[in-house]
């Protein structure tokens, strides 16, 4: 069976690395990345399933990273969750206008977290 590979691009390590570990009991395949140039770079390499993708980050923000996620070909198609603290009070929609599957507001229940990626899991 086909374990989905989950791209986790966040500058909060310590969230990245407990989410990969947390991801793995549930049968994911997850990477990190601590920036948008490394989460950019990784996606690239190794084409993830599906994407959780921070706003806050120093250098390129998320809505950069997913500006370039969507514009690039090989990538556009894969759903991008926005995974952020900073709430905002049009979150939902602005992430979706900007092209994102869905968005999630840290901190959020590991069980509501992977009932999102397997909603938008590819088949």
């Amino acid at each position: 069976m086909h374990k989905m590979k989950v791209l986790i691009i966040d500058d909060e390590k310590l969230l990245v690395k407990s989410t990969i570990l947390a991801l793995r009991c549930f049968d994911f395949e997850p990477v990190g990345a601590f920036d948008g140039l490394e989460g950019l770079e990784k996606a690239h390499e190794n084409i993830p399933d599906i994407i959780l993708l921070d706003i806050m980050m120093p250098g390129m923000d998320g809505w950069e990273v997913l500006k370039r996620i969507k514009a690039t070909a090989k990538m556009s198609g894969i759903p991008v969750i926005i995974f952020t603290a900073r709430e905002y009070s049009n979150g939902y929609s602005l992430a979706i206008q900007q092209g994102a599957a869905d968005y999630i507001a840290k901190p959020f229940e590991l069980d509501e977290l992977v009932q999102m990626l397997n909603k938008h899991a590819v088949p």
